[in-house]
């Protein structure tokens, strides 16, 4: 049976709301709890920061990365490879060679003041984190955003 699908003849605007229904997808997988909490936890446990700026309608960060911008940057980028710098020790010859990580989702990784990608700094100034539903026992998590630019809301 033939597949009538015409790639050329596909109409732009259906293929930016593509785009945007995969980065809202995409964006819902990410680790959103630090958001309204307001501290971030590794898998131990462990505090790692405290005191976070949570998101708030008008809230303004100093030139610093919001936490939202954060968690979305980890999840974003989270196959990023990310390469330490090398020390050699002169006179001595001897290198010691970088180390290789990824963000891994983890927003931990992502720091107040590091770069962001276009791809994150376009959706958080599009879509305002409403609200979040992290992994239950059964697996079920749900995240709402609101849309700026089209006025609707996005699960």
């Amino acid at each position: 049976m033939p597949k009538n699908i015409k790639t050329q003849e596909a109409k732009l605007d259906l293929i930016a709301k593509f785009l945007d229904y995969a980065n809202v997808a995409d964006a819902s997988y990410a680790l959103l709890e630090p958001v309204f909490v307001g501290v971030i936890i590794d898998k131990k446990g462990k505090e790692l920061e405290k005191d976070l700026n949570t998101q708030k309608l008008g809230d303004k960060h100093d030139n610093q990365n919001s936490t939202y911008a954060r968690a979305i940057q980890a999840r974003f980028e989270q196959s990023k490879i990310i390469k330490k710098d090398s020390y050699c020790i002169p006179f001595v010859d001897t290198c010691f060679f970088y180390n290789e990580i990824t963000l891994d989702n983890d927003i931990s990784r992502v720091g107040l003041n590091d770069t962001l990608s276009k791809r994150t700094i376009e959706f958080v100034n599009r879509f305002r984190l409403l609200k979040h539903q992290p992994n239950t026992t059964s697996g079920f998590s749900a995240t709402l955003f609101y849309d700026k630019r089209r006025v609707c809301l996005k699960v």
